[in-house]
């Protein structure tokens, strides 16, 4: 027998009402805040990498992101089930000398970068039809994107720029709009000038890869220029656990004393003359230490021999290397880098001073500015002709990686992972501030 139900009383009804109206006013003041951020690198490892970082930074607060790029490249990246990897095929005219199937910056020498960027493009169609489809909150975009922000604006998107470099090598204090790319003066490659000009000046803020513990006065003057929020965002530092490291170089690693290793990468991106390359390669020999060399067609530029006569101590790999896990292991007490952002924040993320082989591009700003900062020690060059003797390369390793004059490099290299490069705390803070202004950001 069914229980008859109590009639509520008129009071009781009215209370329910007001009630279900305040928790309906709630719900429209208080709307679901989960963005949809789409974010559209150049193409090239060294940009679509730490766009990758901050993807997955963005999806851990629960956002949905997609991630733009062509297929190949994709391809290249390690999967990530929490990003929508979006693939836009990259158009190849029949004139535009591109290698088949070049769809980054390290398929194509650099006199054909020009070709690359024509082709790319050719992506602005797509993209909008993509943009259009899935109507994003925000688009965080690259430097050389000028065609993105026109798009953007006109569907209704908002604009982020991010640029993958530190403040002081993206400043021109010449031009109120103007981007440098790569270190590069714009006054000299009118090209990239009208393209990163054209994209700063389309965005609405502009993110950093780069905090205030580093360069306070670049960022605040950055900002005077642009006229425009300017955001650090952090440096996006690796994790070990990013690469999966091969059993021979583990082993090979855990033979060493500790601190003892030099490791050599010197960017997959940047031109070495093979003379350069030889003189690396001698400097390396007459040092002494053990290391571990990555490098591009090896057989082309080394001399004669060397393999051989390093064999045991020294390993040359022509072919990728797990670079985080290699910089994290105990055994490395010296990193021989170009100075390009990217590998500078992942060697400092391990506490790894640096010995700096600066070769083009923002790379001798860089190396400036961490010189003065004792964190490494540039390998110094004819000031006349950039030639360098295979001698100082030797002082210049032994004295960042054992003597006992070199200790400040050490200590400082330390220092730095310890309170800013590899202080996860502080790097996750500038995240969460880029994340909660895109929040507050919404269209």
């Amino acid at each position: 027998m069914f229980k008859q139900k109590k009639k509520k009383s008129f009071k009781e009804v009215v209370t329910a009402s007001l009630v279900s109206q305040r928790r309906d006013r709630q719900n429209m003041a208080e709307p679901n805040h989960k963005l949809h951020v789409a974010v559209f690198p150049w193409l090239a490892l060294g940009h679509m990498i730490p766009y990758l970082q901050l993807s997955k930074l963005i999806a851990t607060k629960g956002h949905t992101v997609s991630f733009i790029s062509t297929p190949r490249n994709i391809a290249r990246l390690p999967k990530t089930p929490s990003i929508n990897f979006v693939s836009l095929p990259l158009p190849h005219a029949v004139d535009n000398n591109l290698p088949e199937n070049a769809e980054s910056t390290t398929d194509v020498p650099e006199t054909h970068i020009a070709y690359l960027k024509k082709a790319f493009d050719g992506l602005s169609e797509p993209f909008s039809q993509f943009l259009q489809a899935s109507k994003p909150d925000w688009i965080v975009y690259d430097i050389l994107h000028y065609w993105v922000p026109p798009i953007a604006e006109k569907l209704g998107v908002r604009r982020a720029l991010f640029c993958t470099f530190n403040a002081a090598s993206i400043i021109v204090i010449d031009g109120p709009s103007s981007i440098m790319i790569n270190g590069r003066d714009p006054r000299k490659t009118l090209n990239d000038s009208y393209r990163t000009g054209l994209a700063s000046a389309g965005s609405e803020v502009i993110a950093i890869r780069t905090c205030t513990e580093l360069e306070p006065e670049w960022i605040q003057l950055l900002g005077e220029i642009q006229g425009k929020p300017v955001i650090p965002i952090g440096l996006l530092p690796a994790k070990a656990t990013d690469d999966d490291v091969d059993d021979d170089i583990r082993e090979w690693l855990d033979r060493q004393r500790a601190k003892s290793v030099v490791y050599v990468a010197l960017g997959t991106e940047v031109t070495v003359s093979e003379k350069e390359i030889q003189g690396l390669a001698h400097g390396l020999e007459l040092s002494g230490l053990p290391f571990f060399w990555t490098i591009r067609k090896a057989s082309v530029f080394l001399p004669d021999g060397f393999e051989e006569r390093v064999k045991g101590r020294g390993v040359v790999r022509a072919e990728w290397a797990p670079q985080g896990r290699i910089l994290s292991h105990g055994s490395v007490g010296g990193f021989v880098t170009h100075c390009g952002w990217g590998s500078v924040v992942e060697g400092l993320s391990f506490g790894v001073p640096l010995i700096m082989f600066p070769c083009n591009l923002d790379q001798p700003l860089v190396a400036r500015m961490l010189a003065g900062m004792n964190i490494g020690r540039e390998i110094p060059r004819n000031e006349l002709d950039g030639s360098f003797t295979s001698v100082s390369v030797v002082e210049t390793i032994r004295l960042v990686v054992v003597e006992e004059e070199g200790k400040i490099y050490r200590d400082n290299a330390e220092s730095m992972q310890k309170n800013v490069f590899g202080n996860r705390r502080l790097q996750d803070q500038y995240v969460d501030s880029f994340i909660k202004f895109l929040e507050n950001h919404r269209a």
